[in-house]
Order: structure tokens, then C-alpha cells, then sequence
């Protein structure tokens, strides 16, 4: 009697064993990367501190806008993959993902203006995105309608991003430092270039960038998140703008080589201007 009930008793705990695991097999995801514990922690990065500013201690400050080119190699990883996977996205992709959840704010480009002065909504961003093609009008299911080509559309054409940060020295660090204030995609098609609109590089932003992966050509096993390298540094950029009365471009004033040449005397000026500060 004993024996038949102990032989019960551990038929029943076999079976509950092996249907709990059977359970847990199910819903487990498949460990299709070595890396997968990172891809599962990502959720909870966050950004890395930002120096605390004392405004009584900028000594010195120039605000300027630099232009990333997504075509130059080491700026490659900020557009590809065009296809999102299960670990990449590209950073325009991860931007516009986080406006439609509404995890970040975006402001509208005003008449060239680098200021963030009017919010948009999802609707707005979505309105003031979406151009008439050519044709302006197309049959659809045997109705005319307008031939509207969105912004998810339009990604692909994101082939560079506007950096507005401000440098400044920090007297009591002895530091010649660089804070990041906005991001601006740039949309170059037929029709040349077009801002889409500013993100503010504030700690909502920041959050959603710290994680994102970026591919890292080096090493797979360094993951670096889009935040990270803006942080770091590791792009190429060119001067466009430095603040000054008259509030225009580069382009606006200078061609060709002479822009590039303009750009070089303005990131040359300030590298003089740290120097200086030095006695050796």
C-alpha cells in the first residue's frame, strides 16, 4: 500500500516537472546570439552622466551647427541597416519609432530658424512630413487620389543629421568642453535639402539612444549604443554654422571649397582660442 502510494506520489512530480518545463520551453525565445543577455538588458541602460554647469564658471562659450554625412564610412553605422533587425536599427529609424510612441518631443523647423519653439504632435510630424509626389495625383482601386509619400517613405533619403551643440570653457575644471543641444535630420532628394524636424538631446532622448545598438565594425562584442558614440565622438562632421549677427549658414555666403575652407578657419579658431589659454 505504501509503496504503491510513494509511486504515485512521485509519478504526479514527474509529470508536474516535466510539464513545467515543457511550459518554460515555450515561452522561452530562442538564444540565437552568444550576446543575447545583452540584447535582453538594453531596456534597462541608461545614459551616461552629463558634467554638472556652472554658469558662473563659462568663461567662454560659441554655439555652432556640424553636419554628419551618413555616406562618409565612419558615419556609416548611423544609416544602415536600411531593414531593422532583431538587434539593429538605424538611428533615423530609432527616432521615428520613439516619436510615434510618443517617448520624445519633437519641434518644428522654423523658416530655417535653429531655435525649438513650437512642439509637434504625432499627427503634426506626420502632416508636415508627407509630400505630394509626382504625379501629384494616382489611381487607386480605380479612385483618383493624391499620390502623398510619407515620411517612413522618405527614411531612406535621410542621408545626413545637423548637430547644434554649444562649446564652452569651464574655468573651474580647466576644460574646453562640448554639450550636445539638438539633433536634426536632414532629408536629401530631387528637391535638395530639407530639415525634417529639431530633437532636443535632453535625458528622454538621450534614453531612447542609450538603447539602441549601433554596429560596431571593430568589435561585435563591444556594443556601443548610438548614444555613446555621440558622446565619444566617433563620427565625422563639418562646421555649416556658427552663431553670428546675421544668423545665415555657410552656404549662404561661401561655395564649394571656400565653404569647406570657412569650415576649417571656424573649428581652427577655436582650437587657437583653448590654446591660447595655455602658458608652456
Amino acid at each position: 500500500m505504501k509503496k504503491t502510494l510513494f509511486s504515485t506520489l512521485a509519478a504526479l512530480l514527474l509529470a508536474g516537472t516535466l510539464s513545467l518545463n515543457a511550459q518554460t520551453t515555450d515561452v522561452r525565445p530562442p538564444k540565437n546570439s552568444i550576446l543575447s543577455s545583452q540584447q535582453q538588458t538594453m531596456s534597462d541602460k541608461r545614459p551616461s552622466p552629463l558634467p554638472d554647469i556652472q554658469e558662473a564658471n563659462v568663461m567662454w562659450k560659441k554655439t555652432i551647427i556640424r553636419e554628419i554625412d551618413f555616406r562618409q564610412k565612419i558615419n556609416q553605422p548611423f544609416y544602415y541597416p536600411i531593414t531593422p533587425t532583431s538587434d539593429w536599427r538605424n538611428i533615423t529609424t530609432v527616432l521615428y519609432d520613439a516619436i510615434l510612441s510618443g517617448d520624445i518631443t519633437v519641434y518644428r523647423v522654423e523658416n530655417n530658424v535653429d531655435e525649438m519653439i513650437t512642439p509637434l504632435t504625432r499627427d503634426d510630424f506626420e502632416r508636415e512630413n508627407t509630400k505630394i509626389g509626382d504625379p501629384p495625383v494616382i489611381m487607386r482601386d480605380g479612385v483618383e487620389v493624391a499620390n502623398e509619400i510619407t515620411f517612413r517613405d522618405r527614411m531612406l533619403n535621410v542621408t545626413r543629421m545637423r548637430i547644434k551643440e554649444d562649446w564652452y570653457f569651464d574655468k573651474h575644471l580647466s576644460q574646453f568642453l562640448v554639450r550636445i543641444i539638438a539633433l536634426c535630420p536632414v532629408v536629401a532628394d530631387e528637391e535638395g535639402l530639407s530639415q525634417v524636424c529639431w530633437v532636443p538631446y535632453d535625458d528622454q532622448t538621450r534614453t531612447v539612444l542609450a538603447q539602441a545598438f549601433a554596429f560596431n565594425r571593430l568589435n561585435a562584442a563591444e556594443r556601443r549604443t548610438y548614444d555613446e558614440i555621440l558622446q565619444k565622438r566617433f563620427f565625422d562632421s563639418y562646421i555649416v554654422k556658427e552663431e553670428n549677427v546675421y544668423d545665415r549658414y555657410i552656404n549662404s555666403y561661401a561655395f564649394n571649397i571656400d565653404a569647406l575652407y570657412e569650415s576649417e578657419r571656424i573649428k581652427n579658431e577655436m582650437f587657437d582660442y583653448e590654446q591660447s589659454l595655455w602658458e608652456y
